[in-house]
């Protein structure tokens, strides 16, 4: 084993050939040609400083030095939200033993074939697919208060943001529909409707005022007269009477017995034997009715020999039809706007009317094949925010619709999501251009119509 300083004070450690770089601060990886490097070891206990340079490697645009080998100095112990996206820890009384282990994931990632001209997705795709590949080893979540969803995937958590949970989500579910990916349960999350957060708090609740400060009372049953009523009801000063015929009840089996319980409820003084029960959202807020939590699946990703295949440049090629953005017809959509509008007059509910407009003018130089690529990766951001009952439609690749029935403009935050998410894609494959999206919002009038809305 070999410790070498070069002049630009950066250190690494050479073992019988590979060249791994000791970092303990994200400047050391600024002026280093990290493709001549064969993986990293981080030297600090500063979990901030561990995690932006975890961040920094991992989501390099080179999937072949984002994947390479990142060991964990064992002098320091890092928390296990920030090692599970590592290869372990090292040590350096011991780091001989390692080149192995190092050969076995450098070859593969020898072996990678990265698909040139990848859209943002298809790109987050195949990283997830080649970390699977080069660690030969399952994808498996583990459980973390440091995650939206309460579970935290190796590599995958790290390329989408905080807030990006549903994405995240979907990412894996199209990669296993795809059977490029195979699953097995380990768990279901339950996430808010509003933020996708899974930090929430159950709660019993009156069923006609909803409201929460409610008490169980347990139900007596006299033997004698048969009298069933509230305990409150029996209870006296020295033990419990009986109020209908005025007899004690001392002995719970002999006497009486305690069938059921009831709810009385402190607002409204409303008696009912079955409490509702509702959801509220720590994070934002937001209660919801246990139907109307997202109910999302959550387990372990296998590579498929598909998957195998794919980020080995094995799969066939095949020319794939275009696929149409958005999921009816303009004019269908008229019809189904022009309905929304009749049932909003009817029954006051909540609905709205969303544009998207993508303004950018190096979209008109961009050819035929790489615009429809470009609405089909916008068509899919867009619908990771949807829920069932919302509708998307797309006159072209740089202007879309949505009506979103039964939502309030305290449930529109997806809509920013969404935002964020179509100018990062278009920052990340157009380059020296001013990308602008552009989303306006109203809510349904029942005085209006459906022309009023879409002119064209």
């Amino acid at each position: 084993m070999n410790l070498v300083k070069y002049s630009n004070n950066s250190r690494s450690v050479d073992i019988e050939g590979y060249s791994l770089l000791i970092v303990a601060h994200t400047n050391e990886l600024k002026n280093e040609q990290l493709e001549y490097l064969s993986g990293f070891i981080i030297d600090t206990d500063n979990t901030k400083f561990a995690q932006d340079i975890i961040f920094q490697i991992r989501n390099n645009d080179n999937p072949e030095i984002a994947l390479l080998p990142i060991f964990i100095s064992s002098v320091h112990k890092l928390p296990k939200h920030l090692e599970i996206h590592t290869d372990g820890p090292i040590s350096m009384d011991l780091i001989d033993s390692y080149p192995q282990r190092i050969a076995a994931i450098l070859k593969r990632v020898n072996k990678l074939q990265v698909p040139k001209g990848m859209m943002h997705q298809e790109f987050l795709n195949y990283k997830v697919l080649a970390y699977c590949y080069t660690r030969n080893k399952v994808l498996s979540p583990i459980a973390s208060r440091y995650s939206l969803i309460g579970y935290i995937f190796p590599l995958v958590s790290l390329l989408f943001k905080e807030h990006e949970a549903i994405p995240l989500l979907k990412t894996l579910e199209d990669l296993t529909q795809q059977k490029l990916l195979s699953f097995s349960l380990q768990d279901y999350i339950h996430l808010c409707k509003s933020c996708s957060g899974n930090y929430v708090n159950f709660r019993e609740c009156c069923p006609k005022c909803d409201s929460i400060d409610i008490k169980a009372h347990d139900m007596v049953h006299h033997f004698v007269c048969a009298h069933v009523a509230p305990e409150k009801d029996f209870k006296v000063e020295d033990g419990l009477e009986c109020p209908k015929c005025d007899k004690q009840l001392r002995h719970i089996g002999i006497d009486y017995d305690k069938p059921s319980t009831i709810y009385s409820c402190n607002t409204c003084n409303h008696e009912f034997q079955n409490s509702g029960m509702k959801a509220l959202c720590i994070d934002c807020s937001t209660e919801h009715e246990l139907d109307e939590l997202l109910e999302k699946s959550v387990g372990n990703y296998s590579l498929t020999q598909k998957g195998e295949n794919n980020v080995l440049g094995l799969m066939k090629s095949k020319r794939k039809p275009r696929e149409s953005i958005g999921n009816l017809s303009i004019p269908v959509f008229k019809i189904l706007l022009n309905q929304e509008i009749q049932r909003v007059k009817a029954s006051q509910c909540h609905s709205h009317f969303v544009s998207i407009s993508i303004i950018n003018k190096q979209l008109q130089l961009l050819n035929t094949e790489v615009k429809n690529e470009l609405a089909k990766e916008i068509n899919h951001i867009i619908q990771s925010y949807l829920k069932e009952a919302d509708i998307l439609v797309s006159k072209n690749y740089d202007c879309h619709y949505l009506l979103l029935p039964e939502t309030k403009e305290d449930q529109l935050e997806r809509i920013e999501h969404i935002q964020y998410n179509l100018n990062k894609l278009l920052s990340d494959n157009l380059q020296q251009s001013t990308n602008e999206v552009a989303i306006q919002y109203e809510r349904i009038s029942p005085e209006k119509t459906a022309h009023n809305y879409i002119t064209s």
